[in-house]
């Protein structure tokens, strides 16, 4: 009876194995999935770089180059602001906002100091805005110079503003440029853009093709001094230019002078249409050539008339202003009116 039981027992035992066996195989073939996290491919190699020092106002660029006391330093500005000042330390000092960075190269350094005489500020190559450039461009260029800096500038689009140098270069495309206390004198272009010239001297040429000349408190530096000024779509505007021979010409302007007239000198005054009105002293003396076309002459001054023709072609008159023989005036316009 033991022995029945007792099988009967083992039996039961292997069967219940045997039932179980499929499913313990299936459970260890497919075990319960578990969530696990993602998997992350290393990317391209990220080189951390340290940031800029802080620095004032936002500057990004600041170079420094000893430099000699007169000079020579020549540039050119794709974009941005540009302001020049002159000051007593013998050292060129830039400072560029949200731009590239800007290198100088030295072309010639003085034999005695060994500080740079020559400097040619360019542009230097980066990663994110390529190779080097000659143009230096940010949202705004200040550069601080000695003040008998000789300065040439070629630009594309800026807005300059020059102050308290020696002598200046400029031609820019687009923008207006502003030169104050420059003593040795200012060839200065605008192809786009207004000319302003104050407190200065020496021989002066200003050149727009599209803008306004304004010239306030300008002299000569040296004897036979030129002090030339043309327009092609602007207004001219003179006072107290104290050159002894002063040129201004727009073809579409009026011309106006307000200022002396200086024993020797020469005196021309020309748009093809536009007024020219000079406010002189009455006791001026110059000989007086006028042609005004279509045009009107007006004066409430003295003059004695060698001959008037006021045929409705061609208006001319030729006339003496007090004795007539310090200097030479000559006004033309071709559709305007003269006022003396």
């Amino acid at each position: 009876m033991e022995t029945t039981v007792r099988k009967f027992i083992v039996g039961l035992c292997l069967g219940i194995a045997i039932t179980m066996f499929p499913v313990a195989a299936i459970a260890q073939t497919e075990p319960p999935v578990t969530p696990k996290p993602p998997v992350r491919f290393p990317g391209p190699r990220v080189i951390v770089r340290a940031p800029p020092p802080p620095v004032p106002n936002g500057i990004v660029s600041d170079l420094k180059v000893a430099a000699d006391a007169n000079v020579n330093l020549k540039f050119c500005v794709s974009e941005g602001d540009l302001k020049v000042n002159g000051w007593d330390r013998e050292e060129i000092r830039v400072f560029v906002r949200s731009g590239r960075k800007v290198t100088a190269r030295i072309l010639e350094k003085n034999q005695q100091s060994g500080k740079a005489s020559w400097v040619w500020l360019t542009a230097a190559g980066t990663e994110e805005m390529g190779p080097a450039s000659e143009c230096i461009s940010g949202s705004s260029v200040e550069i601080d110079v000695p003040r008998g800096t000789t300065l040439n500038v070629q630009g594309r689009s800026a807005d300059v503003v020059i102050d308290t140098i020696k002598k200046v270069a400029i031609k820019i495309v687009e923008g207006n440029i502003a030169l104050r206390n420059i003593p040795g004198g200012i060839a200065a272009s605008a192809l786009q853009g207004d000319l302003l010239v104050e407190n200065s001297g020496g021989a002066i040429m200003l050149d727009s093709t599209t803008g306004n000349i304004f010239a306030y408190d300008v002299a000569p530096g040296q004897i036979g001094d030129l002090f030339r000024s043309k327009t092609n779509s602007g207004a001219i505007s003179l006072q107290k230019v104290s050159h002894r021979q002063i040129e201004a010409n727009t073809i579409t302007g009026s011309v106006v002078f307000d200022g002396g007239f200086l024993a020797g000198g020469i005196y021309n005054f020309k748009t093809s249409n536009g007024s020219i009105g000079l406010t002189i002293p009455e006791a001026s003396s110059c000989k007086i050539v006028a042609s005004y076309g279509f045009g009107s002459f007006e004066t409430g001054m003295p003059l004695k008339f060698i001959y008037r023709n006021e045929d409705t072609r061609a208006k001319n008159l030729a006339a003496t202003l007090g004795t007539g023989e310090s200097c030479n005036l000559n006004l033309t316009t071709t559709s305007g009116s003269i006022s003396l």
